[in-house]
């Protein structure tokens, strides 16, 4: 059956006119009126009755005019959706996200800008750790994830700055350094440090024992937290002191204070990674939000590992 013998049938039915018929559909009567005959030679029954100045439906003919509407409504909020996809406005984005970035304020504004501007993108959060979210990324289970840079990543990706966040001292209750200012961090070299495991951010992790080294001392790890963001909760329970992004300090346990590095700060940037090439419309809008649109490729040889 061709699908044009649809319309041919609902709009016969509706004008109950051969001749309005053809009318509203820009062709000439005759070709419809043999359309709609090789139709019902197809069907095998006549689908109207030919009156002397209109026509009629017959049983057959009412019965498939009714399911004619319902396929033709169908299709064309198929071709309405598949255009609304087309344009970036509908359809599902996979973000990533590093448990580290989600506090940051820009990060947020950006999730909230976005589904204001196309609330009807279907957003879906995934938390996991960098390496496997640079890996989902680059298998395309993801089609975007917001990183803490720096972090082991692949020349199949690009990076969009979002941010760059300064480090921050967190020191527990009761520290003997709590009501200073700026600290220097080697006077932090005979605390026990916190630091999550190497395997959830390995840039970051490395970031902060190497600013330790140039500071002339190793830190000394004691126990480990197993989040970015948990870390401060166990600076509040005495088990060491901890580096952390200074969105993490809108965390604020009792007894816990934040203080800058003194002398060479210490920060990261928190990017969106893409695919180099990102063809989806919707994740082009995500990219446009972003200020400057500035965009870093990382190369693999040039990450810290």
């Amino acid at each position: 059956m061709e699908f044009r013998y649809l319309r041919y049938l609902v709009a016969v039915a509706d004008k109950q006119s051969f001749t309005r018929a053809a009318e509203a559909l820009g062709m000439a009567q005759p070709p419809l009126s043999q359309q709609i005959r090789k139709f019902e030679q197809e069907v095998g029954t006549p689908l109207f009755h030919r009156l002397t100045r209109s026509v009629e439906l017959t049983e057959a003919g009412l019965s498939l005019y009714q399911d004619a509407k319902g396929i033709l409504a169908q299709t064309e909020q198929a071709m309405q959706k598949a255009r609304r996809i087309a344009r970036g406005q509908l359809g599902s984005l996979r973000l990533g996200f590093a448990g580290s970035t989600v506090l940051h304020p820009s990060v947020l504004q950006l999730i909230h800008d976005f589904r204001q501007a196309w609330p009807d993108i279907s957003l879906h959060p995934i938390e996991n750790s960098m390496p496997n979210l640079v890996r989902d990324l680059v298998s395309e289970d993801l089609d975007a994830a917001i990183l803490r840079l720096p972090c082991s990543s692949s020349s199949a990706l690009a990076h969009h700055l979002i941010e760059e966040e300064e480090m921050l001292i967190a020191l527990p209750p009761h520290h003997p350094l709590a009501d200073s200012g700026a600290i220097p961090i080697e006077a932090l070299a005979q605390d026990p440090f916190i630091l999550f495991p190497r395997e959830l951010g390995p840039g970051l992790h490395d970031a902060i024992t190497q600013r330790c080294q140039r500071a002339g001392f190793s830190p000394r790890l004691g126990s480990q937290s197993p989040q970015v963001i948990s870390t401060v909760g166990m600076v509040q329970a005495g088990f060491g002191v901890a580096i952390i992004p200074r969105s993490v300090s809108e965390l604020h346990p009792h007894g816990v204070s934040y203080h800058p590095i003194a002398t060479e700060p210490l920060t990261t940037r928190i990017s969106l990674a893409t695919r180099l090439h990102p063809r989806q419309k919707s994740l082009q809008h995500l990219i446009g939000l972003l200020p400057g649109q500035l965009r870093i490729t990382i190369m693999q040889n040039r990450m810290a590992m």
